[in-house]
């Protein structure tokens, strides 16, 4: 048997004596993958300093084939030729020729013991500038290294290369928690929408950090998933109760609400989108066992389809029966229904005292026939927020404040001062129930003009306008509050404090407004 391992040696290996017998120091980093020829007399070797050697055991004489551009994962032997076909950490896959020809053994004195062969390995190279060398038994990285830079490469270009998709090397989540920044090996930038699992936008050859500085935005919401790029593809993991963490307006996710106070669990959402098909197939046979005909009655004459009702065959009834909320998958973020279609791995701590003990699998979301046993194949857990709308109670959804009169403002203070809302709660309601307060009071005031996105004036129709009388104004921290923030963000980027934040109002300066924060990324 021979092995390869980190401390850039080969070693040859006799089981029946379970001993080592033979050690070759070849490479000058890590060996990784190793190849015998069908007689074990010669061993192809790569690894972590992405060069290819050809060792003959018999003789320890050895070559340096090929160096590649990438470190060396796999290689396998070409069927119909002597071509080595090399795996490397890119994604491309290349064909090498390799001259079938043994170098010429170089053998070293029998006076000089095993110790000292780096040395006679030195001087026995060839000097007709052959890349053949002997292999030593101890590793000198810097001798080999230094030979390696005059050594010749047998292979110098590749005969044919199978080119792959480059793999992911960085990632970042934005603050929205919704869309992911990643960069390829080729230096591409890209920005992933997690609600569909699709690329929204390509940059091109940008430079990371400044473009995820860009698309900052001052949101808070809280993580509710975790991700890596360990396999060069963004995988995301979600574990309950983490995955319900996320609530948000539904309108802020370019869905068609009810009411402007409609919020959505992003997490559950995303769950039901990607188990689609496997709750679509579970009420057709449902529906299909509860539609049996009796043979002893009649059939009932088919009504013709009403031309005004569009039939939509993708909308199929809950499966527990129930028709719920207006649910917002398959429909715009959540939908996860087209190719190319993401694949689900289902995996659990296993251990003492865990309730779902069983083995991993992965399957394709389009591909569930809805056969699946619940609570052993998926969670239990999983089906009450699939198929129920079920979840775990969602810890801090709500947000303390304080809304008090600045000093000297001349205002009076409101009946209860100390407030609780949704920490989504845009500070434009804040505004507007500290408007009808004062009005109360009978102070009546206008609300200013203090957005942090532009787009949101231009909306509002407050660029050009500004309000007559009075102008209420917020702030926190002696700076402006923005109305388009969440009391969330508040308290994350301009409070900057672990306790309640203080929202104070009082009538705005004309001519010396309370300044806009500055809120930067966090670097």
């Amino acid at each position: 048997m021979v092995s390869g391992s980190s401390d850039h040696t080969i070693k040859l290996w006799d089981l029946g004596q379970q001993r080592c017998v033979q050690t070759l120091a070849v490479h000058t980093d890590s060996v990784w993958t190793l190849l015998a020829s069908p007689d074990f007399s010669v061993v192809y070797s790569g690894g972590r300093d992405r060069c290819v050697y050809r060792t003959q055991l018999a003789n320890r004489t050895c070559e340096l084939l090929l160096v590649e551009d990438a470190p060396i994962h796999d290689m396998v032997f070409d069927s119909q030729s002597s071509a080595l076909w090399v795996a490397t950490a890119s994604s491309s896959v290349r064909r090498w020729e390799v001259d079938e020809q043994l170098a010429s053994g170089l053998q070293p004195r029998a006076s000089i013991d095993r110790a000292s062969v780096d040395m006679q390995r030195l001087k026995q190279q060839p000097a007709d500038g052959s890349n053949a060398f002997l292999a030593g038994s101890s590793t000198h990285a810097r001798q080999r290294q230094q030979q390696d830079r005059g050594a010749k490469v047998q292979q110098q270009h590749p005969t044919h290369e199978t080119s792959g998709i480059p793999p992911l090397v960085q990632s970042a989540v934005l603050t929205d928690r919704r869309h992911m920044l990643t960069k390829d090996a080729e230096g591409n930038v890209e920005l992933w929408d997690v609600t569909t699992g699709a690329v929204e936008e390509r940059f091109g050859k940008v430079d990371f950090g400044q473009k995820e500085a860009e698309l900052f935005a001052p949101e808070s919401v809280p993580p509710w998933f975790t991700w890596d790029t360990k396999l060069g593809s963004l995988t995301l993991h979600f574990e309950t109760p983490q995955v319900f963490a996320a609530e948000v307006y539904a309108h802020s996710m370019g869905l068609e609400a009810s009411s402007e106070d409609e919020k959505m669990n992003i997490g559950l959402e995303t769950l039901q989108g990607l188990f689609a098909t496997w709750t679509q197939a579970i009420a057709l046979q449902q529906a299909a066992s509860q539609e049996t005909p009796d043979p002893n009655q009649p059939a009932e004459p088919q009504q013709p389809p009403d031309p005004n009702q569009p039939a939509n065959p993708q909308q199929p009834p809950y499966a527990d029966g129930s028709t719920g909320p207006p649910s917002t998958s398959g429909r715009g973020p959540f939908d996860y229904t087209g190719a190319p279609y993401p694949p689900l791995v289902m995996s659990t701590l296993q251990g003492p005292g865990q309730p779902w003990d069983q083995q991993p699998w992965q399957m394709c979301v389009s591909k569930f026939t809805g056969t699946e046993p619940r609570n052993s194949m998926i969670p239990k857990w999983l089906c009450d927020a699939v198929l129920a709308r079920r979840i775990p109670s969602v810890k801090e959804t709500k947000a303390g404040f304080l809304l008090m009169p600045a000093q000297g403002s001349g205002l009076p203070s409101l009946l209860q001062s100390k407030l609780t809302a949704p920490r989504i709660l845009p500070v434009h309601k804040v505004a507007a129930y500290c408007q009808s307060k004062l009005a109360e009071q009978s102070y009546h005031m206008q609300l200013g003009v203090v957005w942090w996105y532009s787009d949101k004036q231009q909306e509002n129709g407050e660029a050009q306008q500004q309000p007559q009388g009075d102008v209420l104004e917020l702030t926190c921290n002696g700076m402006a509050v923005p109305y388009d923030l969440s009391l969330a963000a508040v308290r994350q980027y301009i409070w900057k404090r672990s306790d309640d934040p203080v929202l104070q109002y009082r009538r705005q300066n004309s001519n010396k407004p309370a300044p806009m924060p500055t809120i930067k990324p966090a670097s």
